[in-house]
């Protein structure tokens, strides 16, 4: 039985990619020391390629594992749970929640990774672009616009993010105000352990299909402290999750009629190939035997129109159904 785990990455900004090909089982929950790592956001389970073998620029020879496709919903069943959300935020419960569907999209014959992993990387050369496969979590592909967290010797940087935008105009005081909502959910989780926070103000980031706003955060780790130790406060974050995190990831449980498995977990290579940077897993697709699960999510908050809401998920599908 062909139990062989890949990895392939190209980082922001950059021409090379990377493979990497364990011939074991993924590891789960490891010493996080060094490697390329994911995470399922449903259950926080992390996972790493044991003992890789790593080649630059070489697509690697593998057995694509393939998972059945999950639940989508109508839009009128989006509209609805919307709605329900909106309540929840309006009579006090949350601030934010982020809501998620999945838009299957019927395979094109043939379908080719490779070829579908170049041309994302092609189309938005400011992303994250990878692919995984493995037994345990099937087999993903993504192009994702945000940084969870860099680490360039002792200096570390994260952004907020929010907001969506398919053309260049002026941004609405409520997607102004849920930026700054993920601004200061992150400098309230990082103070207790940085020293030397510097904020951007916020900026449009131009990913290629879609706009959003975005503030970089720079700063220095006490001492004692860790990149995990920040990982595991500040994600799942309020752009994957919402606030308070604990209700709205309940909330998310009760509505959302999928699993997000890999979606809106983390991703990416530490202390390998000269990077140390980890990513949420946005704007990713899981490829199922006959179709292709786009993951697509927006952040509800009390003045949301649903409808709106709705366009802005098909904005979002863009990204992916563009190489398609």
């Amino acid at each position: 039985m062909n139990n062989k785990a890949i990895a392939v990455y190209r980082m922001p900004n950059e021409h090379d990619f990377y493979s990497l090909t364990s011939e074991e089982n993924l590891a789960v929950n490891s010493d996080k020391k060094s490697g390329f790592f994911f995470s399922n956001f449903d259950n926080g389970t992390i996972y790493s390629l044991k003992n890789p073998s790593i080649i630059k620029n070489s697509w690697p020879s593998f057995e694509t594992f393939i998972n059945s496709a999950d639940t989508k919903i109508s839009k009128e069943e989006y509209i609805d749970k919307v709605s329900q959300i909106i309540e929840n935020i309006n009579i006090g419960k949350m601030k934010k929640v982020v809501f998620s569907r999945i838009q299957n999209v019927t395979k094109s014959s043939p379908f080719e990774l490779e070829k579908t992993f170049v041309d994302l990387c092609k189309n938005y050369p400011k992303a994250f672009v990878y692919c995984i496969s493995s037994q345990e979590t099937g087999t993903w592909m993504g192009a994702s616009p945000e940084l969870l967290m860099n680490k360039n010797e002792s200096t570390f940087k994260t952004v907020s993010l929010a907001g969506t935008r398919t053309e260049n105009v002026n941004w609405t005081t409520k997607e102004r105000e849920e930026q700054q909502v993920v601004t200061d959910y992150i400098l309230d989780k990082i103070s207790p352990f940085s020293i030397s926070i510097k904020v951007s103000e916020p900026y449009d980031l131009d990913t290629g299909a879609i706009i959003h706003l975005k503030s970089d955060i720079e700063f220095n780790l006490k001492n004692n402290s860790s990149i995990w130790d920040l990982v595991s406060i500040l994600h799942p974050t309020p752009a994957v999750c919402g606030i308070p995190t604990k209700g709205a990831k309940k909330l998310i449980g009760e509505l959302e009629p999928h699993k997000r498995n890999l979606y809106t977990g983390f991703i990416g290579p530490m202390d390998i190939n000269n990077h140390s940077s980890l990513f949420v897993n946005l704007r990713c697709m899981q490829i199922c035997k006959e179709e292709i699960s786009l993951y697509l999510g927006g952040g509800i908050m009390g003045e949301s129109l649903p409808e709106k809401e709705w366009i802005e998920t098909q904005n979002k599908a863009k990204t992916l159904s563009k190489v398609l």
